[in-house]
């Protein structure tokens, strides 16, 4: 029986590193991932490991490269582990993902954790050249107006309400995609989420799906390395809780929380 596609590698290795400065410190807190592809077919069919890199010096790799070559460019460290995996001899391709937890600054030298969100860099070589991907994920918004949905089809089975005006809440996850790196991939990483967040609080919207477009729109207006941008906004439903059952009339300001289920929206904004 043949073989078909097969890889292997070490996920979510966890690495901080201290960013010493004069007057003020930084702090970088990563989890990387390796996925390498290559001829390792007989370590399937035919139990040779002769070929395959054990995942275990992956992971002793990231932290000894970390040392000197981790810093705030995300993107610059996946380079480099992308092209050190590629130069050993039995691997034709890397692909490396790194996902940063973000700390806010509290004072020169600390540090406030404990939110959701997430920086996210992608860097997949192989001998033809590299693809880049910049992104976040669990970026949580809310605004309290400013967004409708109405004109929607409605069948047997539709009991949703049309609303001119309503509460959205989302988790932002967002992908760009880079043709060559930004000389200051931090510096770009802020501004598409400064972008994304400004369209959201400040742009009307038709819909989810409405929102999404058009902060795809004021990314690639903003931030001309970016090719492309994807999204995925689960929408965080807040539905008016029905006070009437109390002899209460219902004002429009208390809300029931709803994890699931979910509206789940995706899409992909492109250049001309």
């Amino acid at each position: 029986m043949p073989l078909t596609d097969n890889r292997w590698g070490k996920s979510e290795v966890r690495v901080s590193k201290l960013l010493r400065g004069r007057d003020a410190d930084d702090f970088v807190d990563v989890s990387v991932s390796v996925l390498l592809r290559g001829d390792v077919a007989a370590a399937h069919t035919e139990g040779d490991n002769a070929n395959v890199l054990p995942t275990d010096t992956m992971r002793n790799t990231i932290y000894a490269l970390a040392q000197d070559h981790l810093t705030d460019d995300l993107e610059g460290f996946a380079e480099v582990l992308a092209h050190h995996f590629l130069g050993r001899e039995t691997v034709d391709e890397t692909d490396i993902t790194i996902s940063q937890k973000m700390w806010q600054r509290g004072s020169p030298t600390g540090f406030l954790g404990g939110g959701s969100e997430r920086r996210i860099a992608r860097v997949v070589r192989d001998t033809a050249g590299s693809s880049r991907v910049a992104g976040l994920e669990g970026l949580v918004v809310l605004k309290t107006r400013g967004s409708a949905f109405t004109g929607f089809p409605t069948d047997e089975f539709t009991i949703l309400p049309e609303t001119e005006d309503r509460l959205l809440a989302t988790s932002i996850s967002a992908e760009w995609t880079y043709p060559s790196l930004p000389a200051e991939t931090t510096r770009t990483w802020n501004l598409v989420r400064s972008t994304l967040l400004h369209a959201f609080f400040e742009d009307w919207s038709a819909s989810v799906q409405h929102q999404g477009y058009l902060m795809g729109q004021a990314v690639l207006a903003a931030v001309p390395e970016a090719s492309e941008i994807s999204f995925r906004l689960p929408n965080q439903h807040h539905l008016p809780f029905d006070l009437t059952r109390f002899g209460m009339t219902w004002d429009d300001t208390v809300f029931h929380p709803v994890s699931e289920p979910f509206g789940d929206i995706y899409l992909t904004v492109t250049r001309d």
